[in-house]
């Protein structure tokens, strides 16, 4: 009960000057110690690989001009129009009695609703758009057609020749006129320069992306591919994931010998494949480093 007080508390959440003016000292505080290089080069590849839906303009850290700006109404704003009972998943884990626990869950979030929350928003114009995204949210998006974990984006997928993108992964224009996937430009983007997408042979496209910086001190090569997460559900889906995970191992391995050689013409390499439930899909990647002299070596 104690633990979902807190949760309570957590969708209730009081916005007063005091607490605003001490978060705001600690997100400034935090964007300074974060501000590094590699900070930046992780920005601009998440701008490339995700350029197609809200992860490229989404960091955690948000933008300093808001940060600097907000008041207590726009904050609580932000929190009325998200934090809401249909916008939230509850776990319970552990020897818990299923028939008290539902009990005891209604006795704690009973009375809020996703009107309570709208109810707070004074700006009726920020109403509608509210209303909007929560129907965009189901709209062609990973978290409508795979789980409630996932972003509400959608994917440009690639996947090998003769697969098939499940029809509920395709990305299509959905029904609802809203920009979900911040696909328009706006005032505060970050100003990165993409480089157009290229057919190398057909229906084989890849967009490319340079970043030059002074205080870069090495050459790196990150190479991406998306592919929807494959769910394991059965024995045979289990079998195919740990037999990719095998051979994505012992090429790794390869990839490390190669690398201990006198002369290596990088400094590190590594392939790997992830499911990223923040990200809703599946990445390959390949990461490479060398010293900027041998880059064509390197590669």
């Amino acid at each position: 009960p104690m633990a979902l007080d807190a949760l309570v508390d957590v969708m209730e959440a009081r916005v007063d000057n005091s607490r605003l003016e001490k978060e705001r000292a600690a997100v400034l505080s935090e964007m300074t110690m974060v501000n590094t290089i590699e900070y930046r080069v992780e920005c601009q590849i998440l701008s490339t690989l995700h350029r197609e839906n809200r992860l490229a303009k989404r960091f955690p850290i948000g933008k300093e001009s808001l940060i600097r700006s907000w008041k207590n109404d726009d904050v609580r704003t932000w929190h009325r129009t998200h934090y809401r009972p249909d916008n939230v998943l509850l776990y319970l884990v552990g020897d818990i009695n299923p028939n008290e626990a539902e009990l005891e869950i209604e006795k704690k979030f009973g009375h809020l609703s996703a009107d309570k929350q709208a109810s707070e928003i004074k700006i009726p114009a920020i109403k509608e758009e509210a209303s909007n995204l929560a129907d965009a949210l189901i709209d062609q998006t990973v978290k409508a057609a795979q789980s409630w974990h996932y972003p509400p984006v959608r994917h440009d997928w690639c996947v090998p020749k003769g697969s098939q993108i499940p029809d509920e992964l395709a990305k299509e224009e959905g029904a609802i006129d809203y920009d979900i996937h911040l696909q328009k430009p706006y005032s505060l983007d970050d100003k990165v320069e993409m480089l157009n997408t290229e057919e190398m042979t057909p229906g084989e496209k890849i967009r490319p992306h340079l970043y030059r910086h002074e205080l870069l001190q090495a050459f790196s090569l990150h190479l991406f591919a998306k592919r929807p997460v494959e769910p394991i559900v059965d024995m045979e889906s289990f079998r195919r994931s740990l037999s990719r995970r095998i051979a994505l191992a012992a090429l790794q391995i390869r990839l490390n010998v190669g690398g201990r050689s006198d002369d290596p013409a990088f400094t590190f390499v590594e392939f790997n494949q992830l499911d990223s439930a923040r990200e809703g899909c599946a990445v390959c990647s390949l990461d490479m480093t060398a010293e900027p002299s041998r880059w064509k070596d390197a590669i």
